[in-house]
């Protein structure tokens, strides 16, 4: 059992140490589950994920997602752009991917 706390231990300082990293420890809860399902979205699609796969995929409500979503935008992190696809849409990209 011992070991298993050790993992859990050493895997959270690693976490730490990503988020100081990528500049994210200021991140609130709801930003930092937003931000962490943006990534793993992303590996699916490089055209960006649209706000319901979010919402399905956060478990958040969408109130708290387009929250969450404006202000990652406001911050530069994330950019919003409507669907080509589907205009009643939005795709969300990380900024790195977007530019």
């Amino acid at each position: 059992m011992k070991q298993f706390y050790e993992n859990i231990s050493d895997a959270l300082n690693m976490l730490n140490g990503l988020e100081k990293d990528l500049n994210i420890r200021h991140f609130t809860p709801n930003e930092l589950k937003v931000f962490y399902t943006i990534i793993t979205r992303s590996g699916f699609s490089q055209h960006g994920s649209n706000i319901t796969e979010i919402v399905d995929n956060s478990g958040m409500s969408r109130s708290t997602v387009y929250k969450t979503l404006k202000k990652l935008s406001s911050e530069g992190i994330i950019d919003i752009n409507q669907s080509q696809d589907d205009g009643r849409e939005s795709l969300v990209i990380l900024n790195s991917l977007a530019k």
